[in-house]
């Protein structure tokens, strides 16, 4: 269409016009940037509960984030952040579902490792908990505990596989380590076996702090404080392993990963699930903890605007808040996760942006 315009023209006219082409193509450019960018803030708008979103403040590295409402399910606290990374969506999405945390001593994770479905039989070898870390020490002991008593405890078990897990004492304390460590090893694989063959709905249910935990139950009322959300990112959530079927996501990676909570090591199984389209879908639902809190689930929209990437970060998190305090722990836990939340997201602003 071009072509037949310029053809009847005069020569010195057809040049202005060819060289006037790649500055309209970059003013359509720009005008369709500005565009798209507007349009993924409104999207952004119409299920978040963020305040005011400005790109162009997005873009000069603002961090915006906010609680939640706490909503009815008591257990449960979500938070919201927004920001831009100077990066292609591609790398910034690839980074995401494979960002390895354990690089970073801040977020105190001693261990991560990926692997793929199915697992591997030497994936949880890594895992070797010693009475000489002062940190293994709280988890080796609940443990040995458990085996006393043949029942879960404070840790986040079955209570056949506790009975089943019931045995005298070890009088060395290498042995009591080494079969700690079996303990928990046999625990991840039993979760990681659950998960990929029938999604969240096959983990089993087990007892914490004297409430009956379902796994499942617990995603559904994490994603029942912010429907809007939930809706939004049903494209993903309808898939594997989220769900059972056969409709799978466009990636998943499982993992597990030992780090610090309150002080201690604590085990977790999760995957990275992602729906890769014209903007990301990426979710890491921590669906496996061995105490402390019961799941944990991150989703992300990654929106390509000017060659860098606008996310949108929901943190939802399920733990034993105490109900007597009428949502005070919730509303001051949620406050802390903003705070958190930042700070990571500086982590990984640093990784994916630098040179």
């Amino acid at each position: 269409m071009v072509n037949a315009v310029v053809v009847n023209r005069p020569l010195r006219q057809t040049k202005v016009r060819l060289y006037l082409l790649p500055l309209c193509a970059v003013a359509c450019f720009s005008a369709l940037a500005a565009a798209f960018g507007a349009g993924a803030i409104e999207q952004i708008r119409v299920s978040s509960k963020l305040p005011g979103l400005d790109l162009e403040k997005l873009k000069r590295g603002e961090i915006v984030g906010a609680r939640g409402p706490l909503g009815s399910f008591p257990r449960g606290v979500y938070v919201e952040t927004c920001y831009f990374l100077r990066a292609p969506l591609q790398t910034v999405g690839e980074k995401l579902v494979h960002w390895d945390t354990s690089k970073h001593p801040e977020l105190e994770v001693s261990i991560l490792r990926e692997y793929s479905w199915p697992a591997p039989p030497n994936v949880f070898d890594q895992l070797a908990l010693t009475s000489s870390k002062t940190t293994d020490k709280w988890l080796i002991d609940h443990t040995t505990q458990m085996f006393a008593s043949g029942k879960p405890g404070e840790l986040f078990v079955t209570a056949n596989e506790a009975t089943a897990a019931h045995s005298p004492l070890q009088s060395s304390p290498n042995q009591r380590d080494a079969k700690v460590t079996e303990f928990w090893r046999k625990i991840l694989a039993s979760r990681d076996q659950a998960v990929a063959a029938g999604g969240l709905s096959a983990l089993p249910h087990f007892i914490g702090s004297n409430i009956d935990i379902s796994p499942r139950g617990e995603f559904d009322g994490l994603m029942k404080l912010a429907p809007k959300i939930s809706a939004h990112f049903q494209p993903l959530l309808a898939t594997k392993p989220f769900a059972g079927g056969e409709i799978a996501a466009d990636e998943v990676v499982p993992y597990w990963q030992q780090t610090l909570v309150r002080g201690h090591t604590t085990l977790h199984a999760g995957f990275v699930a992602a729906r890769k389209v014209k903007s990301w879908q990426v979710a890491d639902c921590t669906y496996f903890t061995s105490d402390t809190y019961f799941m944990s689930v991150t989703l992300y929209e990654l929106f390509p605007i000017d060659n860098g990437t606008l996310i949108w970060q929901i943190d939802f998190v399920s733990a034993p808040f105490r109900s007597y305090l009428g949502g005070a722990d919730r509303f001051f836990a949620g406050k802390e996760m903003v705070r958190e939340t930042a700070k990571t997201i500086q982590l990984f602003r640093h990784d994916v942006e630098k040179p």
